[in-house]
């Protein structure tokens, strides 16, 4: 768990994000978090995204260094009408102000 906090720590640039990953994965069962990853390792997201029929919308922001963001955009892009939010920060998509930027899109939804 420490190695996965250790890449976590030298990968992210925003403070807060690191002291939401190391709590996050400070705080999980080791061995539940292994069975889960070994579950999941070998999962593969379609390529074939247009049956998705709930609204979707990404949140991304340009600081967030785990994510590979050319990635995501592909999904976004892959995904019927689904929207993409970008915000200042990492850290601001966990704040109640990103509350503005998923109202909006849950109105422009009809939700």
């Amino acid at each position: 768990m420490r190695f996965a906090v250790w890449i976590v720590e030298r990968r992210t640039d925003e403070e807060g994000q690191r002291i939401r990953y190391r709590r996050s994965l400070l705080s999980q069962d080791l061995e539940r978090l292994l069975l889960s990853a070994r579950a999941n390792i070998r999962y593969s997201l379609p390529r074939d995204l247009s049956g998705v029929t709930v609204p979707c919308a990404v949140m991304t922001a340009p600081s967030d260094t785990l994510h590979d963001m050319e990635k995501v955009l592909d999904i976004v892009d892959r995904l019927p009408d689904a929207v993409h939010i970008e915000v200042p920060s990492n850290q601001y998509a966990h704040e109640a102000g990103a509350l503005v930027e998923i109202e909006e899109f849950q109105s422009s939804a009809g939700n």
